[in-house]
């Protein structure tokens, strides 16, 4: 266990960790906006 935090004390570590956790987000996030399409969905009002 003390390894392990040792390991997670260098800013390296954690930088490398906080990048690939926030680049996993944004591809969900983009995969989830694609999925949907950008012409996918109709808008709401366009049947009034």
């Amino acid at each position: 266990m003390q390894t392990l935090k040792r390991w997670w004390a260098h800013p390296t570590t954690q930088f490398v960790a906080k990048t690939l956790g926030y680049a996993a987000i944004i591809l969900v996030l983009v995969y989830l906006y694609s999925y949907r399409g950008v012409g996918g969905g109709h808008f709401i009002y366009n049947e009034f």
